[in-house]
């Protein structure tokens, strides 16, 4: 999905520099939500979901149950690089 949307945004051309400054910063769509590739390190940033296991009798599995979602912005991933 991410080469798709940088092939779009560059018109089909394949080169690499030109994909890496596309990719910098650039949002997109995933089935989770939208993901962007942090322009300072490239790390993919998306939200994450905390949950727990709910027991429901009507199932003979556990059910997922939304605790929080933790959005890209709540997150202090350090940037460890020297860029």
């Amino acid at each position: 999905m991410a080469l798709v949307t940088a092939l779009k945004k560059t018109n089909g051309d394949t080169n690499t520099n030109k994909l890496i400054s596309t990719m910098e910063g650039m949002s997109f769509d995933t089935p989770k939500g939208k993901m962007t590739f942090r322009k300072e390190d490239h790390q993919a940033m998306q939200s994450m979901y905390h949950f727990k296991i709910k027991v429901d009798p009507a199932f003979a599995w556990g059910v997922p149950e939304l605790v929080h979602e933790i959005k890209a912005s709540e997150m202090n991933v350090p940037i460890r690089n020297k860029r």
